[in-house]
């Protein structure tokens, strides 16, 4: 019988066919449905299976379906049958990514139940009834047990009555499967015993009268199997707000699984949760992955407002980019989870009692898990001393506290997760190292944004905070594209078989790139093409050209020079870690991109806030255009999306780099906020003829007007006490609509704003 074009590849000893035969019979189907090939290219990657050289033949083809051919091409060319077959693997691992092969790639897609889970699914009505004010201690043993998370534990607590309490524990004790099934009757019977017994004596009588009354056959049996299996799927059909939850997930696009690719955070706080709130519920217990954090937040939501309809809707209106992460945030957090897989897989051998405020030297006698948990940590601070800080130059060989402290006072990281970091790895033990990832993977989350446009804090009345991701003002003007295609077309392959491995050989040829690329950007144009150097070579060479004149903060990124220095300090072939790998390949790519020509290296329109009027929600803002440099200025348009037409004032100011002056900030035309007026001292103020921005009870904003104007302010102010507060530049904008665009300006030291759509500007 011909199998079905669908039907999972049947790779058993003994089946003819090759993986390689079989992927090019399925030809037709993948090249249809491997529409996003990065999660696979990151995969195989990874694995070993591709070189450089193919990974950009790859991206290099105009359309997904022809990236999907020339991968496939790859496969059956160079690879051995060994390699299709880890290929194959590399595919089963992203099948997430790919909803049209999970039947081609499933194997085996029946669940199997254990009995003690379909026990618990049978006697769930009657347990529910009956454990009463047992549901709480029940609880509690199984957190002891390390059944339960903290999280769970307070859904439990949270729930009104005892009976919708063990609901939520039976619900719960499902979902986790067999063991915690076990579990939980272990822990009734030591609570409980006469209800124990009494449960199961009734089992037993209803089970043998059925079969006695009813004289079953093993059709009839096999029946009462799939009624236990609906029992089970009505019981999860109930789960607390699962109905909402289930929306949420298809909205947003999320599946239950070990992905980490959202700020659910941010989410929180984008469907109206304050920050500090939805950060406390996340931490607690709760694990790194999407699916998790959702549920978290989702419950959170419901049990404050119980409005599934506010819920939905406020997630339909968000921008998804807003809280998606950067691949290079996604690709921390898997590191991160390597981390958290490899405490509990040694949580109970050892202690974990490293000091972190000891340089890498104290590691040198230390447990293999403890040197690559400390190598994780290490380089994911660093990472995050590239995203928050202005100019984060310090030695990798220092102690994760020095690099910690560079962080703090910095606006971008929360200092309530970087003093519980400090705390967590000051007393290390296991629990607190567990404690450390979940902290340390919010701060990441944090400044790994997919949106690298504007975001918003949550209002305090009527003002939203904003910040976007760290923009550093150089002099530098980039290398023309042409330069960097000959670089990227002329690396020559090393002429010795010194790098054995395959990851190796990745690390180096990456290696050899960025030396090129540096290469070009030095006076003297002198490349070397490094076909004989060795790794450790070519990585002295790169630390060499970045010590240079014309890589100092002032000319060039002090975040790239970081993340290149990163680069020769990891090798991923010596700490066995493939995600570096990974992670110094998007390095590779940020230098590309960096380098590229372009006004943004000299010009950055900083948005500070935006103040609301009345009611109207901001929702989001986004630079649609710019910075572009034309007629002896610079612009820039933002977007701005509200709830319903409003007046909002914003604040900004721009930075900029110019060769007659250095580098400077504008924060003109300035305007004053004005408090506790009074008639007398309104009309003294209108007075002076300057421009009115807002009035609102007793404030008021208005922009400066000629000389002299400030001294005359003072005096009002002191005559008739109202309070003066400068406000750096500002603009109002009164729209007409839901959406408005707005342009703003830099010229001859001082900032313009102009209405494009949908609103007037003053």
């Amino acid at each position: 019988m011909a199998s079905h074009p669908h039907s999972g590849p049947d790779l058993r000893p003994g089946h003819g066919q090759s993986v390689k035969d079989l992927l090019l019979g399925s030809q037709q189907l993948l090249v249809a449905s491997l529409y996003n090939l990065a999660p696979l290219l990151d995969c195989v990657l990874a694995a070993g299976l591709l070189s450089l050289d193919n990974y950009h033949e790859v991206k290099a083809e105009k359309t997904p379906k022809n990236r999907a051919r020339k991968l496939l091409e790859i496969v059956q060319g160079q690879m051995d049958e060994n390699g299709a077959l880890c290929f194959l693997e590399c595919l089963r691992e992203c099948k997430q990514h790919y909803p049209r092969l999970r039947t081609w790639l499933a194997a085996e897609t029946e669940i199997q139940r254990g009995p003690t889970e379909r026990k618990l699914q049978a006697q769930f009505s009657c347990l529910c009834s009956r454990l009463g004010f047992s549901v709480l201690p029940v609880s509690l043993a199984l957190f002891s047990n390390s059944v339960l998370t903290q999280f769970d534990l307070e859904r439990i607590q949270a729930a009104p009555t005892p009976t919708e309490q063990s609901h939520v524990l039976l619900t719960i004790c499902l979902t986790k499967g067999e063991m915690a099934c076990k579990s939980f009757y272990t822990a009734l019977y030591s609570e409980d015993p006469q209800l124990s017994e009494d449960i199961n004596i009734k089992e037993s009588y209803a089970v043998s009268s059925l079969l006695k009354d009813l004289s079953l056959n093993s059709k009839e049996v096999s029946s009462i199997g799939v009624a236990v299996e609906e029992t089970r799927d009505t019981a999860a059909g109930h789960l607390p707000y699962s109905e909402v939850l289930q929306q949420v997930r298809a909205q947003l696009g999320v599946a239950v699984g070990d992905e980490a690719r959202l700020n659910v955070c941010k989410l929180g706080v984008a469907v109206g949760l304050p920050r500090h709130i939805v950060k406390e519920c996340l931490l607690e217990g709760v694990s790194l992955e999407d699916s998790a954090q959702l549920e978290a937040l989702v419950a959170l939501f419901m049990e404050k407002t119980q409005d599934a309809e506010r819920l939905l809707s406020r997630v339909a209106e968000l921008e998804f980019g807003s809280v998606q992460l950067s691949e290079r945030g996604c690709l921390s957090l898997k590191l991160l989870q390597e981390a958290d897989a490899l405490l509990r897989r040694g949580s109970h051998s050892h202690n974990h009692t490293w000091d972190y405020q000891l340089d890498q030297g104290h590691l040198d006698g230390a447990d293999c898990d403890d040197c690559t948990l400390w190598t994780i940590f290490r380089y994911l601070v660093w990472d995050c001393l590239v995203e928050a800080v202005e100019e984060p130059k310090l030695k990798a060989s220092g102690g994760l506290a020095t690099m910690l402290q560079q962080l703090h006072g910095c606006a971008l990281v929360d200092l309530a997760l970087l003093q519980e970091l400090e705390q967590c790895w000051s007393e290390g033990g296991a629990e607190n190292l567990l404690q450390s990832i979940r902290v340390l993977a919010q701060i990441l989350r944090d400044l790994h944004s997919l949106h690298t446009g504007i975001n918003l804090s949550s209002p305090v009345e009527g003002l939203y905070s904003c910040w976007s991701r760290l923009h550093r003002v150089t002099s530098f003007q980039g290398v023309s594209a042409r330069a960097i295609r000959k670089v990227l077309n002329s690396v020559v392959p090393a002429s010795t078989q010194q790098d054995s491995t395959p990851r190796a050989r990745h690390y180096r040829e990456v290696c050899v790139y960025v030396a090129r690329l540096l290469d070009t950007m030095q006076a003297e144009r002198s490349i070397r093409d490094f076909a004989n150097s060795s790794i450790a070579q070519i990585t002295q060479h790169i630390r060499l050209v970045l010590s240079g004149p014309a890589f100092n903060s002032q000319t060039f990124d002090a975040g790239i020079w970081n993340r290149l220095m990163c680069l020769t300090e990891f090798n991923p072939a010596q700490l066995g870690l493939g995600l570096l790998m990974q992670l110094h390949q998007e390095t590779l790519s940020d230098l590309k991109h960096y380098l590229q020509p372009g006004e943004c290296h000299s010009s950055h329109f900083v948005l500070e806030s935006v103040r609301m009027f009345g009611s109207p929600r901001l929702i989001s803002v986004n630079s649609t255009r710019g910075p572009v440099t034309i007629d002896d200025g610079v612009e820039v348009d933002l977007y701005f999306k509200i709830s319903k037409p409003a007046s909002f004032m914003v604040r900004l100011h721009c930075r900029g780099y110019e060769k007659s002056k250095g580098h400077f900030e504008v924060h003109k035309p300035s305007c004053v906020h004005i408090s506790q007026l009074r008639e007398e001292g309104t009309r003294a103020i209108n007075c002076l003829g300057s421009e009115v921005l807002a009035q609102e009870n007793d404030e008021m904003w208005i922009r400066e007007s000629g000389s002299g104007w400030w001294e005359e302010l003072q005096c009002i102010a002191r005559r008739y006490s109202v309070q003066l507060q400068e406000q750096g530049c500002c603009f109002m904008i009164i729209t007409s609509e839901s959406e408005c665009l707005v342009k703003f300006i830099y010229r001859r030291g001082r900032l313009w704003a102009t209405a494009q759509r949908g609103c007037e500007v003053i």
